[in-house]
């Protein structure tokens, strides 16, 4: 498991764990390729935008390692535009799954990767106990002459046939092909023999039903090739039984078909809940001069949410949110948060205490794999004093009357739902201001968007960004703007501004 962000890995191997899977951490590609020469694992999940060595390249250099089995390799980013798909696969990964992760999705790949690693490796199995028997036991290679009799035959085709090698010469080879493909067979062959025939079936590869001398019938993998010898012309077909890559086939066929119809239900709920989950976040916002936010979903629904209120006594409050998963889950996650969020407004709550309560409230109803990222704001605007929490999103900024920082709010705790608080998990950071400043909030999809060359935008974009002047929510636009180029956000964007007055 490959990934620069210590959160996210704590997030894989959750569920890494939960399915029963040992997991192995690197930070960046050198790491990566370092564990996986010393350990072999069996799979490999892979960021792709990390320091020093991004996923890309680690995943070339990893398939440039020799190795006698072959070893799935995942991308697990952000970044889910169709044409970091193609870059990923061609780069050499076999599947590519989108941040933030569906756990239903990633249980059914995982498990499908398994299958077919526990079919790769009884095919080895089976390969090593057969050339421990004999070193001859392979394909089935049988040797025939102008007119279809057997010559000769190898071990393997004995076996595959059920007939001793004695008892197949001079037998027809078309008496081992089932008795509705065997006239076609026969014509073809008897017409490229006399040079009528098409070019394609001497030399060329088919698949036929073939039949062994008790009668069962399984498919296989059909090659002739001519041998020219002194004694006449002779034919070698070589036969390799496929009934279990066929099984293979459906199965893996089977599973596709799963997943697909977990995606379709995902797209329905999310189709479903975008309107209705809309209207119920936005219907009591503040509209109130300096209340400033955006919205920018990556998809058709957000992830995020920006929610602002006013207390009875006049406080203001303000939330900025970003919600693990999507569809219903995380409409869900956005109802909850939203419910309780207004309820701390009108009860004219602390800060302390609205994140108290907003955090047991979201670990009595949230599965243990989702939590919410989350900046609070509280301000007494008659005071000019301020309460701010940040748990789990970027660091929220105070900008003097002209946009320049006067001073950052860290985010020192976990987001809410993960676990429960002591008072000092809850205890907020105060400040006072002058009139003009204002507060910003973003969430981690801007420090995250990337732009065409590979690059984030990061801290350092939205500090450029701000050193402009003037409106701070219009310079983060335009900064994004500018450095995304017109290539479209991995990640969900959303940002709010509040004028101190």
């Amino acid at each position: 498991m490959v990934d620069d962000n210590p959160g996210n890995r704590a997030l894989l191997r959750a569920y890494l764990t939960r399915l029963g899977f040992e997991a192995l951490m690197a930070e960046n590609g050198h790491q990566a390729i370092r564990i996986f020469k010393d350990a072999a694992p069996d799979i490999v999940l892979m960021d792709v935008m990390m320091p020093f060595m991004d996923g890309y390249s680690a995943i070339e250099r990893i398939r440039e390692l020799p190795s006698r089995r072959w070893t799935p390799i995942v991308i697990v980013s952000a970044m889910g535009a169709e044409s970091d798909l193609v870059q990923g696969l061609e780069a050499g990964a076999d599947d590519y799954l989108t941040k933030p992760l569906s756990y239903k999705v990633f249980a059914a790949k995982m498990r499908t990767l398994s299958r077919m690693l526990g079919f790769q490796r009884a095919r080895e199995d089976a390969a090593a106990r057969e050339r421990v028997v004999s070193d001859a036991v392979g394909d089935g290679i049988i040797t025939f002459n102008v007119e279809g009799r057997i010559v000769d035959c190898n071990v393997a085709a004995s076996h595959l046939f059920g007939v001793e090698r004695a008892a197949a010469v001079d037998a027809s080879i078309a008496a081992f092909i089932v008795e509705r493909e065997r006239t076609c067979f026969m014509e073809r062959f008897l017409a490229c023999v006399e040079g009528q025939g098409h070019a394609d079936f001497i030399g060329g590869m088919r698949e036929m039903t073939a039949q062994s001398l008790d009668g069962r019938q399984f498919p296989i993998e059909l090659r002739i090739s001519e041998l020219d010898v002194e004694e006449g012309r002779l034919f070698i077909a070589v036969v390799r039984d496929i009934t279990e890559r066929r099984r293979i086939e459906r199965e893996l066929a089977t599973h596709a078909q799963r997943l697909q119809e977990y995606h379709d239900e995902a797209e329905d709920e999310a189709e479903l809940a975008k309107d209705l989950i809309d209207r119920l976040l936005r219907h009591k916002h503040v509209a109130a001069p300096g209340v400033e936010w955006v919205l920018m979903p990556a998809q058709r629904f957000s992830g995020d949410m920006v929610l602002t209120g006013r207390s009875p006594s006049g406080r203001l409050y303000g939330l900025l949110a970003d919600a693990t998963g999507h569809g219903l889950a995380a409409a869900v996650s956005g109802l909850s948060l939203a419910n309780h969020f207004y309820r701390a407004v009108e009860a004219d709550l602390s800060l302390h205490d609205a994140v108290m309560s907003i955090n047991e409230a979201l670990r009595a109803l949230l599965p243990s794999d989702r939590f919410v990222s989350v900046g609070l704001v509280r301000l007494d605007v008659a005071q000019r004093y301020g309460e701010v929490w940040v748990g789990g999103v970027p660091d929220i900024l105070l900008l003097d009357g002209h946009g320049k920082l006067r001073r950052r709010f860290a985010s020192a705790h976990l987001p809410l739902g993960v676990t429960g608080f002591e008072p000092d998990d809850c205890r907020p950071a105060t400040f006072e201001w002058q009139s003009g400043e204002r507060l910003l909030l973003c969430s981690d999809g801007v420090i995250e968007a990337t732009n065409a060359a590979g690059e984030m935008f990061g801290a350092r974009g939205v500090d450029a960004a701000l050193a402009q002047g003037g409106d701070p929510l219009s310079m983060l636009r335009r900064g994004l703007d500018d450095h995304l180029q017109g290539t479209a956000a991995h990640d969900d964007v959303s940002a709010l501004s509040l004028l101190l007055s």
